[in-house]
């Protein structure tokens, strides 16, 4: 880059990431090297928005704050290689891709520090555990200004709720998320200060973008399983 020249930022805009990938083949038995027409996750939320949801270009624009204008560029590359994909046999795939995005809902988060540690009860360290009594693992995600800047496991030598409040208190843990917990474990979480969001499923990176973008809380997850 020669000295004067200007640097074209890519203003960041809102939509809702994909929980997995998204692969559509032509054909059943088609190979899986075979070409492929890739839409960005801006271009599928702004197809989402106005061809699925109903929206006017200009409600899409306001919901990923973006111009009309960009709404109308997104729309017309994406249903191009979705009308190309059908009329040459190419797969479509939806890209994952959040370089240039902001997960939807990131502004409104709703904790006052920048800085805190969010543990999943995890087997896999991939997804929540359906019954936080038999875990054997946490997974404890370091949040620093809404990015995760570190992942460390936890794994007590005894597997009590007791246990496992104590332990993660001493990790610097504010927050558990988890599908079901009884009564007697949140109590415990909570003394210990940590807060307890119950509800969550599936993979844990889906859960944590939820919770950071303010969609998971304490309220609205209070599903409790007492038998636990």
């Amino acid at each position: 880059m020669q000295r004067g020249d200007t640097i074209k930022i890519r203003k960041k805009r809102y939509v809702r990431r994909l929980d997995e990938r998204k692969l559509l083949r032509h054909n059943q038995n088609s190979l899986i090297d075979a070409e492929v027409n890739n839409l960005s996750l801006d271009e599928f939320e702004a197809i989402r928005l106005c061809d699925y949801e109903k929206m006017s270009q200009i409600e899409a624009g306001a919901e990923m704050d973006v111009s009309r204008g960009t709404i109308q560029r997104l729309l017309e590359s994406a249903r191009e290689k979705i009308v190309d994909g059908i009329l040459n046999n190419k797969n479509i795939e939806v890209l994952n891709d959040i370089s240039s995005i902001k997960l939807k809902g990131e502004n409104k988060f709703k904790f006052s520090q920048t800085h805190l540690k969010i543990a999943f009860p995890s087997s896999d360290k991939v997804t929540i555990d359906q019954h936080y009594s038999t875990t054997r693992e946490f997974a404890i995600y370091e949040i620093n200004n809404l990015e995760v800047v570190h992942v460390n496991y936890l794994s007590p030598n005894v597997l009590r709720p007791s246990i496992f409040a104590v332990s993660l208190k001493a990790q610097g843990v504010n927050v558990v998320i988890a599908k079901k917990m009884s009564k007697r474990a949140i109590n415990l979480f909570k003394n210990e200060n940590i807060d307890v969001i119950l509800g969550a499923n599936g993979r844990i990176d889906v859960n944590l973008n939820e919770y950071l973008a303010g969609y998971l809380d304490d309220e609205a997850w209070c599903e409790t399983d007492t038998n636990k």
